[in-house]
């Protein structure tokens, strides 16, 4: 019996994250993180993601790894990737500012830039921004958005950025991921590269473990400093989400000019029923799975 793409995508989900948990909840595990932070993360990400994804795309053989997007985009794409940089930092900003005010105590100790600008920001660079977003990239807008194209767009979309915000094991930053998700999946999809999601995540990392701490703390202020944060943030949204939608409707008309063909519509049972589609993924067995595995652990620590 073959086992669908999508199945066996969120199989794959149910490993990391089990991989995940077992890290978080292992006492010495933790302990490790605290006492070792760069190598920890690293270990994490190599380990409890890389070698998943390896092994996965090993089974799945050479034509599914060619179809996985990993190419340098277009020159054309540049000015998308700048606009989504900036859409998903003052994005997550304003999303983080939020949730923020709602569970101050919480979304302080979900923090990952408590470590920023000490004399070791080269080794937190490389730890929290440039080996997360390589690997958290190939996984969830490589594999898991590659999988579940045959469903379509949206559910591809969806699921994969649901799956890499559940990924993170944060209530409170839920929302931020899901966000910043959606964000990279878009981009992915616009510049056909995986390579341009790699770069806006790893801007996203920066300014999450350099300023992050920074803007929460003036939008915790009340005074005109806070006002005019959320006032600059607010701004550089709208433009940016004005520029990327324009940009990366630019890039599918040049497409079809090339008459390049898409690999991103759904299959035909079910382009017919978007819905259908999307609930036969989201409310699969394997998939509940992975969410109850991150509701539990989220619950737990």
């Amino acid at each position: 019996m073959r086992i669908k793409p999508t199945t066996s995508a969120s199989i794959l989900l149910i490993v990391v994250f089990s991989l995940i948990a077992a890290w978080q909840l292992i006492p010495a595990a933790r302990d490790v993180l605290k006492s070792s932070p760069y190598l920890s993360v690293i270990v994490i990400q190599l380990l409890i993601l890389a070698l998943p994804t390896v092994f996965y795309c090993t089974l799945r053989g050479k034509e599914f790894r060619a179809g996985l997007r990993i190419n340098f985009f277009p020159l054309s794409a540049i000015i998308l990737i700048v606009s989504a940089s900036v859409l998903i930092v003052s994005g997550s900003g304003l999303i983080g500012a939020g949730m923020n005010a709602l569970f101050p105590e919480a979304f302080s100790a979900s923090s990952s830039a408590a470590a920023a600008g000490s004399a070791d920001s080269f080794y937190y660079v490389v730890a929290f921004a440039v080996v997360p977003a390589i690997t958290e990239e190939v996984l969830f807008r490589g594999i898991i958005l590659t999988e579940f194209t045959s469903k379509g767009i949206f559910t591809a979309v969806t699921v994969s950025s649901l799956a890499f915000a559940m990924s993170h094991f944060s209530f409170v930053r839920f929302p931020v991921y899901l966000f910043s998700g959606l964000v990279l999946a878009a981009v992915t999809f616009a510049a056909r590269s995986l390579i341009a999601a790699v770069i806006v995540h790893l801007v996203n990392n920066v300014f999450v473990v350099f300023f992050e701490d920074y803007v929460i703390y003036l939008t915790r202020r009340q005074n005109v400093s806070s006002v005019l944060i959320i006032f600059i943030l607010a701004v550089a949204f709208f433009i940016a989400a004005a520029v990327t939608a324009f940009e990366a409707s630019s890039l599918y008309k040049s497409y079809g000019k090339a008459n390049r063909d898409s690999s991103y519509l759904p299959d035909k049972k079910t382009r017919g029923s978007l819905l259908r589609a999307f609930s036969e993924s989201v409310f699969s067995p394997a998939f509940l799975i992975a969410a109850v595995i991150f509701v539990v652990v989220s619950y737990i620590v």
